[in-house]
């Protein structure tokens, strides 16, 4: 949403960067609101920094209240079909806020432990066939 409003800005779609702004306030509000919801119930997971958790909850947060600055200063102007040097701001803020969520989840990824898989490997047939000669051998005498 905040790329289609920064290319409906650079287009001069002062309307279609308004409803794409709309559409990220509510975009926007059930993420903050699911992860501060996730940070409030929900325990951390093994290895999972809670600090890092709530520097999403609160970055989300602060996306919300950047989407609610650019639609409201994009309001008025709709009718004119001007862009406001308010809105173009919060474009800006928007995406800086987005890329800092981004870098946050990446070091958070990078700090995770991997998960240790166990590899089965079947035994050769060459073994197999070694053992059960050998067991007959020792049942035959």
């Amino acid at each position: 949403m905040v790329v289609a409003a920064a290319v409906a800005d650079r287009s001069g779609s002062a309307s279609l960067a308004f409803y794409a702004f709309l559409t990220l306030v509510a975009v926007s509000a059930v993420i903050a609101l699911n992860a501060y919801g996730e940070l409030v119930e929900a325990p951390a997971a093994e290895g999972e920094d809670t600090t890092t958790r709530r520097l999403q909850a609160l970055l989300w947060a602060i996306l919300l209240g950047f989407a609610v600055v650019g639609a409201a200063v994009r309001a008025p102007a709709l009718g004119e079909g001007a862009i406001p040097r308010a809105g173009s701001t919060a474009v800006i803020a928007c995406l800086l806020v987005l890329c800092t969520e981004g870098i946050v989840e990446l070091v958070a990824m990078s700090r995770r432990r991997p998960i240790r898989r166990v590899r089965v490997v079947p035994p050769s047939t060459q073994n197999v066939s070694e053992e059960t000669a050998s067991l007959a051998r020792s049942i035959n005498g």
